[in-house]
């Protein structure tokens, strides 16, 4: 039988970003190597895309299945996704962000070449407006690109632009962790993986683009966004901690903490794309660190 991929893609109230989306993969060239279907997972218990990915589906001629996911928390989407998709392979994409017409058939070569469990593609930012000087300077927005064939360590992962043969979840009875309600569930299934031998490379030919809307574009969504990976870090990783590092993790934590305190007022001085990545640091370490004492700073998703 021909191989077949279903696309995942979980969705909430973005519904404009969905419908490009869309249209980007109905334009997927297979060069007859396989199949591919999309489902789409609404985490609006009221359906808000319901329209609009029934009009795309119409519209674009795609094979499509489209269920709501009444739990408001990412993992919940994604495991609702990957329970009712029917391919022998899973690509997860993101609803934010566009897919060139040769992106699946480039994960689906790698998969195949370098004979592992699975691929991932960087991702760049696509800005809907000019964005400002500071944010382009910090490179807040820009993620390293790793060389094809390189086999990725769990913490070089994320289900933003990704393809896995089905077996990675059916065969080591994996899901993604839905106690990881706001961030940090796909790093945690990738770690879990890897632990089961499962195996995964980088396909820098195999990019997706994420698009940059005005509300990302200030300075107060960064300081959410990093106050909320450093508390889910410190929650689901905290058990992995062993020996001395369970007193040197803190340590750590404060003296960075201290230092990028000390920096801060000095930075001024270098730019304000300086001061801002110092100031990121004092709210990623000072999360963790109030983490650690029982104070839950991460009780919401990101936009």
């Amino acid at each position: 039988m021909k191989d077949h991929i279903s696309v995942c893609v979980c969705t909430f109230r973005r519904n404009d970003m969905l419908r490009r989306l869309l249209f980007t993969l109905s334009r997927q060239e297979t060069q007859g190597l396989f199949e591919y279907s999309v489902v789409v997972i609404d985490n609006d218990a009221g359906g808000a895309a319901k329209a609009c990915v029934l009009e795309a589906k119409e519209e674009l001629g795609l094979d499509l299945v489209y269920e709501i996911e009444p739990t408001n928390t990412i993992p919940a989407a994604r495991n609702h996704a990957c329970r009712i998709a029917r391919g022998n392979y899973i690509g997860i994409i993101d609803d934010d962000e566009l897919a060139p017409a040769d992106w699946l058939l480039t994960l689906f070569r790698a998969v195949e070449t370098f004979a592992v469990d699975g691929a991932l593609g960087p991702v760049y930012p696509f800005f809907e407006q000019t964005p400002p000087n500071w944010l382009v300077k910090s490179g807040l927005c820009e993620r390293p690109v790793i060389r094809t064939g390189t086999l990725l360590d769990w913490n070089d992962t994320r289900t933003g632009n990704v393809l896995v043969r089905r077996e990675v979840f059916t065969g080591n009875n994996l899901r993604f962790d839905e106690n990881c309600k706001t961030s940090g569930s796909d790093k945690e299934f990738f770690r879990e993986a890897m632990d089961r031998g499962c195996r995964f490379v980088a396909v820098a030919e195999a990019p997706v683009f994420e698009t940059v809307p005005p509300e990302r574009q200030t300075m107060s969504y960064y300081f959410r966004r990093y106050r909320i990976q450093a508390s889910n870090e410190r929650k689901f990783r905290a058990p992995m901690l062993r020996g001395t590092s369970k007193v040197t993790a803190p340590l750590k934590s404060l003296v960075a903490l201290s230092t990028y305190s000390l920096l801060l007022p000095l930075s001024a001085v270098w730019g304000t794309h300086i001061a801002l990545q110092l100031a990121l640091k004092v709210v990623y370490h000072g999360s963790w660190l109030l983490t650690m004492l029982g104070f839950d700073l991460a009780k919401s998703r990101n936009l």
